[in-house]
């Protein structure tokens, strides 16, 4: 007999304990609430200074940065390659003119080093592709924060999608980069 009252008397204690608890737990939920708001706020607080410094946008003015530069180099790259053709054509006419192999062999030299300078040149390409790999991913940042922020601030918004063309395009490799063609596989093909 002692044993079952034992078991109501705990029974008793655990019903007391949750009846406590029950009177709590609306003021404890509504503290846990208040903290998660306020977490919420710092959050947003905290991604909208990476999107924004004042009034600027941050990885909208690094992209445009970036986009400013690459059309610099595509500027200088022409220039380059325009007085690479003119030296050569300059050359072209001084070999035809030279009467001597000596003579023919300098202008052979300046044309060897028009081609080298053609060839780097691509460097503008490789970089431009590169740099606007680099764009895109700062524009997919600034729509995953502006997400974020708004989904701290409670809207209901859909998930971002994976651009379709992105996934296509994969510009220059970096080294130790898979799943890039080599210069032998592309000689290959065109064999």
């Amino acid at each position: 007999m002692q044993r079952k009252v034992f078991r109501i008397e705990q029974m008793d204690e655990r019903l007391r304990a949750r009846a406590s608890f029950a009177q709590d737990e609306p003021n404890t939920l509504a503290r846990e609430l208040t903290a998660v708001r306020a977490l919420l706020a710092d959050i947003s607080r905290d991604l909208s200074a990476v999107l924004t410094e004042g009034k600027e946008p941050r990885l909208a003015r690094a992209a445009g940065e970036l986009g400013a530069a690459v059309e610099a180099m595509e500027k200088a790259t022409d220039k380059i390659l325009h007085s690479a053709e003119t030296i050569d054509d300059c050359a072209k006419a001084l070999g035809a003119a030279q009467q001597s192999d000596y003579g023919r062999g300098v202008a052979q030299d300046i044309q060897d080093h028009v081609t080298q300078l053609f060839v780097a040149c691509n460097f503008q390409d490789l970089a431009g592709q590169r740099i606007g790999k680099v764009i895109a991913t700062l524009g997919m940042i600034e729509r995953r924060v502006t997400l974020a922020i708004a989904r701290c601030k409670g809207a209901d918004t859909p998930s971002p999608g994976a651009s379709a063309s992105g996934d296509l395009l994969n510009g220059p490799r970096l080294d130790g980069d898979a799943g890039h063609a080599s210069q032998l596989d592309v000689d290959t093909m065109f064999a």
